[in-house]
């Protein structure tokens, strides 16, 4: 099995199923009684969030909130921070935990200010800032690294520009494609309302994530009832889920370098395979979404979206999978929609050119062999689906 959709989830670190086994073993006391069984658990909460803080350079002064995943962790800050009627504003490409969070404000006359008209490359042009104070946005949200694209909003840019230009408006960032991916500048922080982070991102443990909060905002709780985790979010606190989760982060931020340093020999090697491909076969028309740059404040390595029509993406994909290949055709949460990537879409693509597109994520397994064996059985489907899809298009 060759293994290339790990935007979408990725495979658990054996280390990290270690970990998590041995807490369900021992950890199973309620955190929040007062004897001692319940007392180490909490010990056990507690010596994770250091760990995690430390991993990720976050500041004493702001909050770690552990929830199911990164869909929650957007939530919780989005409503928390804006209900009913603080402005906000996206670009329109984000996730949809993002996106939808933030058109569910219209039913409140709360319309979110959409700054698509001035993306780049899947990024957040800076001369949309002035408009953010003009519209008086209270809150900014964007991902750091788009789940489709590969695109990076770069907190180290963007700050400055907001308390320069538009002081009153807080940056919130889905970190959900970032960490690991890239190195998180602890610069970052002097300035971030909140960042998300999900565990099944980076070889951890599914229905884990956690939500970083500056400490001085106030923000109202999503899930009421035992008023665990400052009051933010309510719930007995899975133990093993949180030991796993830290270890996750752990080790991809020790290994950022070494996964950049990879990635980058991945991504190269399917650019330039793919382009030979299209050199060599007939009608394969062959186009990147995700921008080839090789600036991680623009791009990220880990991710490739291209395109090839007429040939649908959806069909490429049941081919190469009977070949024991799997791939990605956007975000995992609107993959069964019959509707075109509305991140292609916003970007510009037509939704046929949107509907025949692939994205390609890599995780630390993956090899240049992978890679190889990719563009073949591509090319090898291509081929066979060509003459399919043209006389489709001919007729139409």
């Amino acid at each position: 099995m060759i293994y290339l959709d790990n935007a979408a989830t990725s495979p658990v670190d054996p280390e990290v199923i270690e970990v998590v086994q041995e807490s369900m073993r021992k950890d199973f006391a309620n955190s929040g009684t007062v004897y001692a069984l319940g007392l180490d658990a909490k010990q056990r909460i507690e010596d994770a969030e250091n760990r995690i803080r430390e991993s990720l350079s976050i500041p004493p002064d702001y909050k770690i909130i552990f929830t199911s995943g990164g869909s929650e962790s957007n939530n919780l800050f989005i409503k928390g921070y804006g209900f009913p009627d603080r402005k906000m504003a996206f670009l329109g490409l984000e996730h949809p935990s993002v996106v939808q969070t933030l058109e569910s404000f219209r039913e409140f006359g709360n319309e979110p200010v959409s700054l698509l008209a001035l993306q780049e490359d899947g990024r957040l042009d800076l001369s949309a800032v002035p408009r953010l104070k003009k519209e008086k946005v209270r809150l900014l949200c964007l991902s750091h690294v788009n789940n489709e694209l590969g695109s990076v909003n770069d907190p180290v840019q963007i700050l400055p520009a907001l308390a320069e230009q538009s002081p009153q408006t807080r940056l919130f960032l889905d970190g959900v494609q970032a960490v690991g991916k890239l190195k998180l500048s602890p610069e970052m922080w002097q300035g971030l309302a909140g960042y998300s982070v999900s565990g099944h991102k980076i070889n951890g443990p599914k229905g884990i994530g956690l939500l970083v909060v500056e400490g001085k905002l106030d923000l109202k709780p999503q899930i009421h009832g035992g008023q665990q985790q400052h009051r933010l979010r309510s719930g007995t606190l899975p133990v093993p889920l949180i030991v796993g989760l830290a270890l996750a982060i752990q080790r991809a931020v020790e290994k950022t370098d070494e996964t950049i340093k990879n990635n980058r020999k991945l991504f190269h090697h399917l650019v330039k395979g793919l382009q030979s491909l299209a050199g060599k076969i007939p009608g394969l028309d062959l186009k990147f979404n995700s921008s080839l740059s090789e600036d991680l404040t623009h791009q990220s390595p880990s991710i490739v979206n291209f395109r090839f029509a007429p040939v649908e993406g959806e069909v490429m994909l049941h081919h190469l999978e009977e070949k024991g290949i799997y791939v990605g055709l956007g975000s995992a949460c609107s993959a069964h929609s019959k509707e075109p990537s509305k991140i292609l879409t916003g970007i510009g693509l037509t939704p046929e050119e949107a509907r025949c597109s692939l994205r390609i994520s890599f995780g630390p397994q993956n090899t240049l062999a992978d890679v190889e064996a990719f563009i073949e059985a591509f090319g090898v489907a291509y081929r066979q689906l060509y003459s399919t899809f043209n006389r489709k298009t001919a007729h139409k």
